[in-house]
C-alpha cells in the first residue's frame, strides 16, 4: 500500500487540469462573445457621437439633421471624421482611458483601426436626401385636412393651366388673323383712294359710302393694351412698393459642381403627396414677396425656389407672367361664356372696323377685343395679389372689375388697387398652385442655395458649403481580442497564447 501512495493526487491533479481548462475556456468564449458585442456597441455608440455633433442652426432654422463634414472650414476631410470617430470609440473600448483611479477591464479589447466606407451629402442626387428629411418632418406633424387643401391647389392649377394654354394659342391665332385682315382692309382703303383720285382726275362725281362712327386710338382698347404691354409689366402690377434688389451669390450648390457623397439616397418618400408635402415644408420657411418679415440671402425665397433666377428682382418678373398668363386663361374663360360682355365686344367691334367690307374682321376683332380685355383684368389680379388682396381662381358676374370701356382708363384703375379684397386666393395661394406646375425636381437643390446662403450669413458658420452637409456615414472597425482566461490552460497545456482579430460595421443615418 505503501508504493501507491499519491495515486489518486495525481489522477485528481490531471483531471483538474482538464477541468480547469474546459472551464477556463468556455469563460474565454464567452468573454469573446462579450467581446464582439462591444466591438459592434462602440462603433454604434462612436458614429451616434460623430453624427451628435450635428449643425444645431440647420435643426433650429430649417428642421433637419446635417454634419458638417468639413468642421466649420471650407475644406471637407473624411480624415478629420474618422479621427473624430476613432477618439469616441477609444473611450469605450478602453473605459480606463483619461481615468486616474482605474478599474479592472475584463474584456481587454483592443481598437486598432478605423475607416469611414461612405458619407451621404445633402446635395445628393439633386437634393434628394434633404428632400427625404424635409418630407419626413412634414409628414410627423401635419393635418389630413391641409393634405385635402394642398391635392384642390393641384386640381385648380390644372384647369388654370389648361384655360392658359388655351387663351396662349388663341392669343397668336386671333393676332395672326388680325394682321392679314388688317393688311387686306389697308389694301382696300388704299385701292378705295386711289380710285377715288382717278375718278376726280376725270371730273367724275364722287358718291361716298356713309361712313360708321370711329374710336380714337385714345379711347380704343387694342391700341390701350398694346402700349402697355410695351411698357414693364413689374412696375405697372407693384405701382410704388419697392423691389428687393439683393442677388443671389455665385457658386451656389445648384449652380457648381458639388461634392459627392458614396452612398446611396433612401428615397423613403416620394410621388405627389410627398411633393405637396416638401411644397408645405419651403412655404413654412421661406418668404414670400407679401411677407412683412423677411430674412436670408434673399427677399423672395419661394420665388427663387420657383423660378431660379439669380436676383429677387428677375424672379418676382417671371413670377407675374407665370400669374398673369392663368388669370389671363380663367378671365378669357369667363368672358367667353358671358353673353353681355360678348356683345359688348361686337359693339365695339363694329365701330372699330369701319365701312370696309373684309370679310371675318368684326368677328376677329370681337375676338380680339376680349382677349385684351381679358388681359386687363388679369392685370388688375395681379396687382390685387401683390397688394396683399384676394382673387376668386374662377370669376363670375360680382367678381369682374374692368368694363371693356373703361381699359383705356386703366393706368389710373391700376393706381386705385387698394389690396383689401377678401373672395377668393392669396398670393400665396396662387403661388402653391404655381409650385403645383412648376420643375418640382429642381425646388430641392434651389432650397439648398438659400440654406447655404443663410449659414454664410453667420460668422459662426461662414464657411458652410451644402455639398459637405452629411446626412449618412458607414464605417467600419477592427479590433484584436487578447487572451485572459486562456493563459491558465496554456500553462499547463502548453499551447502558446493566440490574439484574436475582430471586424465590425455600421452605420447612422439623421
Amino acid at each position: 500500500m505503501r508504493d501507491r501512495k499519491g495515486t489518486i493526487s495525481v489522477f485528481l491533479s490531471l483531471i483538474s487540469v482538464l477541468l480547469i481548462s474546459v472551464l477556463t475556456t468556455s469563460i474565454e468564449s464567452s468573454r469573446i462573445q462579450g467581446c464582439r458585442a462591444k466591438a459592434a456597441a462602440c462603433l454604434d455608440m462612436g458614429l451616434f457621437s460623430v453624427m451628435g455633433e450635428f449643425e444645431r442652426e440647420l435643426l433650429e432654422h430649417y428642421d433637419v439633421f446635417f454634419l458638417d463634414g468639413a468642421a466649420g472650414s471650407s475644406t471637407y476631410s473624411v480624415d478629420g471624421i474618422n479621427e473624430a470617430l476613432h477618439e469616441f470609440m477609444e473611450y469605450n473600448v478602453k473605459p480606463n482611458k483619461g481615468m486616474l483611479l482605474k478599474r479592472y477591464d475584463a474584456f481587454g479589447l483592443n481598437l486598432n483601426d478605423t475607416k469611414i466606407d461612405g458619407v451621404c451629402f445633402a446635395t445628393d442626387d439633386n437634393g434628394q436626401a434633404f428632400y427625404q428629411q424635409a418630407v419626413g418632418f412634414v409628414r410627423e406633424n401635419i393635418s389630413t385636412e391641409l393634405i385635402s387643401a394642398l391635392m384642390s391647389r393641384v386640381s385648380e392649377g390644372q384647369q388654370l393651366k389648361e384655360a392658359a394654354d388655351a387663351y396662349k394659342k388663341k392669343d397668336e391665332n386671333i393676332a395672326e388673323e388680325l394682321k392679314q385682315l388688317e393688311d387686306q382692309r389697308k389694301a382696300l382703303e388704299e385701292q378705295r383712294r386711289q380710285e377715288e383720285k382717278e375718278a376726280a382726275e376725270r371730273g367724275e362725281l364722287i358718291v361716298k359710302e356713309e361712313q360708321k362712327a370711329s374710336v380714337p386710338d385714345s379711347e380704343n382698347p387694342l391700341k390701350t393694351i398694346k402700349k402697355m404691354k410695351k411698357k414693364g409689366i413689374l412696375n405697372l402690377v407693384t405701382g410704388d412698393a419697392g423691389i428687393s434688389e439683393k442677388t443671389l451669390p455665385s457658386g451656389s450648390p445648384s449652380k457648381r459642381r458639388c461634392q459627392r457623397g458614396t452612398l446611396p439616397v433612401e428615397k423613403k418618400y416620394s410621388g405627389l403627396t410627398s411633393d405637396l408635402l416638401f411644397q408645405e415644408y419651403l412655404f413654412e420657411r421661406f418668404p414670400l414677396y407679401t411677407d412683412e418679415k423677411r430674412e436670408g440671402v434673399l427677399d423672395y425665397g419661394l420665388e427663387y425656389i420657383l423660378c431660379g433666377k439669380n436676383s429677387d428682382e428677375k424672379n418676382l418678373k417671371s413670377v407675374v407672367n407665370r400669374l398673369l398668363l392663368l388669370r389671363e386663361g380663367a378671365n378669357f374663360l369667363y368672358l367667353s361664356g358671358d353673353t353681355k360682355a360678348k356683345a359688348a365686344a361686337d359693339a365695339l367691334a363694329v365701330l372699330l372696323v369701319g365701312a370696309i367690307p373684309v370679310p371675318g374682321l368684326t368677328a376677329v376683332t370681337a375676338y380680339a377685343l376680349l382677349l385684351v380685355w381679358a388681359y386687363g383684368e388679369s392685370l388688375l389680379d395681379v396687382r390685387e395679389l401683390l397688394a396683399g388682396g384676394k382673387v376668386p381662381v374662377f370669376k363670375n358676374a360680382s367678381t369682374w372689375k374692368l368694363e371693356l370701356e373703361s381699359i383705356p382708363k386703366i393706368m389710373q384703375i391700376l393706381e386705385n388697387t387698394s389690396g383689401t379684397s377678401e373672395e377668393g386666393l392669396s398670393y400665396a395661394g396662387y403661388m402653391q398652385i404655381l409650385f403645383t406646375l412648376g420643375t418640382k425636381s429642381k425646388y430641392p437643390m434651389r432650397a439648398l442655395d438659400l440654406i447655404e446662403g443663410y449659414m454664410r450669413q453667420r460668422p459662426a458658420t461662414s464657411a458652410f458649403r451644402a455639398d459637405h452637409a452629411i446626412c449618412k456615414v458607414e464605417a467600419e472597425a477592427d479590433f484584436t481580442i487578447p487572451p485572459l482566461f486562456l493563459k491558465v490552460s496554456s500553462a499547463f497545456l502548453k499551447t502558446g497564447e493566440t490574439v484574436q482579430s475582430y471586424h465590425v460595421s455600421g452605420s447612422f443615418a439623421y
